[in-house]
């Protein structure tokens, strides 16, 4: 069987290696024989034959590699030729890829418009990165920041107006979790801002549900329009000395049946001045 192509101007041959000199184009045209147009919606399709091939070694086939240059010095003027892309492609959405279960969906192509469209199934990622970002993506109006993405290492690197923005359809629309969960800092407006009908729910497992400190203002500020402030909702018990435990410092509003008037509750407030076991604890009632 005759070798591949060694040169520019043979002819390649399949299941051999081919080398040439000069690049390669493959130019779709309409042509004497397609009066009505060019006939298919590709160029060229690249797979096996009932999507199986028998391998000698346990691993699947896939239908294209590319590889680009690596970056290497010349040691002239040239200086040094940077690493070339593996594969670069451009359209309505520069590269679409499905999951094999996935049925493409042309309109969905249609509506995107993407440098990268993935398409995942129940179990399957649509787009899965990785590396010391898995996946960075900017705003077009934002120009590239290498050392912010260097100093970083998350699943997710976005810079922009908004840097991630998510949207939830029946569920959260950015869901962290971690140590912290989420955590937002701003050199002058709030570290998280959170605007709903309710702005910030938060819910603590084995400690408290909000933690907030300041090194030169208040650790919290409370305002509302047409409503109290601060809302504690009473714990049941007759006073503070049914807690376990106190610390000083803690405000507490407890509601107990009041007993001189029968079917009427009554609320407390009460402050901690010393804390401890309940032998220890000190509680003065302020309301």
């Amino acid at each position: 069987m005759a070798g591949g192509a060694d040169e520019s101007g043979d002819d390649m041959v399949v299941g051999r290696t081919n080398e040439s000199e000069e690049r390669t184009l493959l130019v779709a045209t309409n042509g004497d024989n397609a009066p009505g147009g060019y006939a298919e919606d590709f160029v060229l399709n690249v797979s096996t034959k009932g999507d199986k091939v028998l391998v000698s070694t346990p691993h699947g086939v896939d239908g294209i590699h590319a590889k680009g240059t690596v970056a290497f010095p010349t040691g002239g003027a040239i200086g040094t030729i940077p690493a070339g892309n593996g594969l670069v492609a451009q359209g309505r959405n520069g590269a679409v890829g499905y999951v094999h279960e996935a049925a493409r969906d042309k309109p969905l192509e249609a509506s995107v418009g993407a440098g990268l469209l993935g398409v995942g199934g129940t179990t399957n990622a649509g787009v899965f990165g990785s590396g010391q970002n898995g996946v960075v993506g900017y705003e077009q109006a934002t120009a590239r920041d290498t050392a912010f993405e260097a100093s970083q290492k998350a699943g997710v690197l976005g810079r922009g107006e908004t840097g991630v923005s998510g949207d939830g359809a029946n569920g959260p629309g950015v869901f962290g979790r971690g140590v912290p969960g989420v955590h937002g800092i701003s050199g002058t407006g709030p570290g998280l801002l959170g605007d709903g009908q309710t702005g910030v729910v938060a819910t603590g497992q084995d400690g408290p549900g909000v933690i907030a400190s300041s090194p030169r203002e208040q650790g919290a500020v409370l305002e509302s329009r047409q409503m109290a402030q601060l809302l504690l909702v009473p714990l049941r018990m007759e006073n503070p000395l049914a807690l376990p435990r106190s610390t000083a410092g803690e405000l507490l509003a407890t509601v107990w049946p009041d007993r001189e008037q029968r079917g009427v509750e009554i609320t407390s407030l009460w402050f901690c001045t010393v804390g401890g076991t309940p032998a220890q604890a000190n509680w003065v009632k302020l309301a």
